[in-house]
C-alpha cells in the first residue's frame, strides 16, 4: 500500500484531473444549464485540490491538521424542476458516465486515506471528502437519468 503522503499527491492530482475533465465538460454542454453545472463541479474540484494542498503542506511542517466540513453541499437535481434541453445530448450523457466512475473512485480514495489515518481529525478530514464526492457521483447520476430520460439538464 503507499504510504499516506503518496496517496495524498495521488488525490491532488486526481482533483486537478477532474477539474479539467469538468472545464472540458462544460465546454462541450450546449445548454446553459449544462455549461453551469460542469462549471460548478470543476469549482469544487479545484476547492478539493486546495484542501489537499494544504493537507500536505501541513504534514511537511507537521502542523496539526484541522478538521473542516464536507464543501457546501452541491444543491440536487429537482425531477419538478423543468429543466433546460441538452441539443448535444448523447456526448453529455458520455461524460456523465465518466463523471460518475470517477466520483466513485474518488470517493473510495479518500476513504481509503482515511482508513490509513491515525490521527481522528485527519480521518475526519478524508471522510469529509470522500462524502463530498458522494454527493457529487449522486448529482451525476440524477443528471444522468434526466438527460437519457428526458434530453435535459436540471440545474438552476
Amino acid at each position: 500500500m503507499n504510504n499516506i503522503d503518496d496517496l495524498l499527491k495521488e488525490a491532488m492530482n486526481a482533483e486537478v484531473k477532474a477539474k479539467e475533465f469538468y472545464l472540458n465538460a462544460a465546454e462541450k454542454a450546449q445548454s446553459q444549464a449544462g455549461k453551469k453545472f460542469f462549471k460548478e463541479l470543476a469549482d469544487f474540484e479545484q476547492n478539493h485540490y486546495e484542501r489537499v494542498k494544504k493537507i500536505i503542506e501541513s504534514r511537511n511542517k507537521s502542523i496539526q491538521l484541522e478538521a473542516t466540513e464536507p464543501t457546501q453541499e452541491m444543491p440536487t437535481v429537482k425531477s419538478e424542476v423543468q429543466g433546460e434541453f441538452e441539443p448535444n445530448k448523447q456526448e453529455v450523457a458520455d461524460i456523465l458516465t465518466l463523471g460518475i466512475k470517477a466520483e466513485k473512485e474518488a470517493q473510495k480514495r479518500y476513504k481509503k486515506i482515511a482508513e490509513g489515518i491515525d490521527d481522528p481529525e485527519g480521518k475526519e478530514i478524508f471522510n469529509n471528502l470522500a462524502e463530498d464526492e458522494r454527493r457529487h457521483h449522486d448529482n451525476l447520476e440524477a443528471q444522468f437519468y434526466q438527460i437519457s430520460n428526458k434530453g435535459i439538464i436540471i440545474w438552476e
